[in-house]
């Protein structure tokens, strides 16, 4: 989930390490994110100023309450694939033992859905991105305004995380138990943990026309021509 309303390492093309300056090799030109460990829910993060005739996109007051109903496809969609991974086989498709892996797997996978949104933003960015331990919930914020195709983009990369195991899930042969019980969860969590992306772009594309820039503030989301 992208979150709107400093401390840690940073990433400019490469991950700096205590006593190294950068690994060797080819740059990759990238956003500089910076990790910030576990941070309190709703803290504030630095603005960059919005240009003259911003118009604010309107989005709903408690975005995770309002999200719910846009997961309830991508969840009929996990259980289509467990019916059809069923129809495969007569025996009970799961290993039991392994599921604590799926559920640690998952768990894991939070703070990388993070940054995948971060790294779709450009190298002029800055992105924060931490965990709320109390929530059970990451961040990925950026004031930088990008394109709306970009932040379309941006937004949906995360669902790689539910669309991988997904394939795994459906190709892997049903004697494989174990493997199967270890991508349920991972499949479940990666479609459905997008639901406010999926609620932002579907507001995006109602709310703001082609080519404009969309920038996130502590104040919500705001887009402009540019």
């Amino acid at each position: 989930m992208v979150c709107h309303g400093n401390s840690g390492r940073f990433i400019e093309g490469w991950i700096y390490l205590p006593g190294k300056s950068e690994f060797e090799g080819v740059k990759i030109d990238m956003a500089k994110i910076i990790w910030e460990g576990n941070q309190p829910w709703g803290k504030e993060f630095p603005d960059i100023p919005l240009p003259e005739g911003a118009v604010k996109i309107k989005r709903p007051d408690n975005l995770l309450s309002a999200s719910v109903p846009y997961g309830i496809i991508p969840m009929i969609l996990c259980f289509i694939a467990v019916i059809i991974k069923k129809s495969t086989s007569t025996e009970f498709l799961f290993d039991l033992r392994f599921m604590p892996i799926g559920f640690l797997i998952g768990f894991l996978l939070i703070p990388v859905h993070e940054y995948l949104h971060a790294v779709c933003y450009p190298k002029e960015a800055t992105v924060y991105v931490g965990i709320c331990i109390k929530k059970v919930a990451a961040y990925a914020v950026s004031g930088f305004p990008i394109r709306k195709c970009r932040y379309i983009i941006m937004s949906l990369a995360p669902v790689l995380l539910g669309i991988i195991p997904l394939c795994i899930f459906l190709i892997c042969p049903p004697e494989w138990k174990g493997l199967l019980t270890i991508c349920i969860v991972p499949l479940f969590m990666g479609l459905i943990s997008p639901s406010p992306d999926y609620m932002d772009v579907m507001q995006i594309m109602k709310q703001v026309p082609n080519g404009a820039k969309i920038q996130a503030t502590n104040e919500g989301l705001f887009w402009f021509k540019g």
